[in-house]
């Protein structure tokens, strides 16, 4: 399977950058690059080109010349090539997505030994909805989509409010979906215990 999202990534990295920035401009116009950096897990700098590729090909209009302060606006053709994106990656991954959703609901079966348990997924991205639907699928209890306290900018995943990780203090034990990368002192620095964890990030 390593192989094949190595086949998909190097084919349509691009793409795939184009649509989760559409995406998102469609839902937030004040969007800053470097929150987009931190969701998409990629440098400032290419999400900046790709702004640019997007702005020429008339996708995106950008508003305001204060860095601060600028605003995206997706255009109908913005929308129509999102739809055509989307519909372009279910069609071309659908046999993925079915391999990556059977392989994350066998990790937590063996992470919890099938007992069923309280989720939690660390991370707001493509790999996070997956997750999500992963434990939707098996009718577990899910706590809510977590991030470092910084980061949250009133994000919202499937109706979730995105929250601050400290919050789990309140919510523990539960097993915790890493779906990007949490830094290892982290959970010491703010004192969550009994809440186990689950690397998904570094395996899709």
């Amino acid at each position: 399977m390593t192989n094949d999202l190595e086949q998909i990534t190097s084919l349509q990295k691009k793409e795939l950058t184009d649509y989760n920035i559409l995406k998102t401009i469609e839902g937030d116009s004040t969007v800053s690059q470097r929150r987009l950096s931190s969701q998409m897990e990629i440098n400032v700098a290419s999400v900046n080109f790709a702004l640019k590729r997007l702005v020429k090909r008339g996708l995106i209009k950008m508003i305001g010349v204060n860095p601060r302060r600028i605003q995206y606006h997706i255009t109908p053709e913005g929308i129509r090539e999102k739809t055509q994106l989307a519909y372009s990656f279910f069609g071309r991954n659908f046999h993925f997505y079915k391999e990556i959703r059977s392989d994350i609901e066998s990790r937590i079966a063996k992470a919890t030994n099938g007992e069923e348990t309280e989720i939690a997924i660390y991370g707001v991205s493509e790999l996070s909805e997956i997750a999500y639907m992963v434990v939707s699928l098996m009718r577990w209890q899910f706590v809510g989509f977590f991030l470092d306290g910084s980061e949250i900018d009133n994000n919202e995943i499937f109706g979730h409010k995105v929250q601050k990780l400290e919050n789990l203090k309140e919510m523990q034990p539960c097993l915790l979906l890493l779906t990007r990368k949490l830094p290892v002192d982290m959970k010491c620095d703010i004192n969550i215990k009994n809440v186990d964890t689950l690397n998904l990030w570094s395996y899709y």
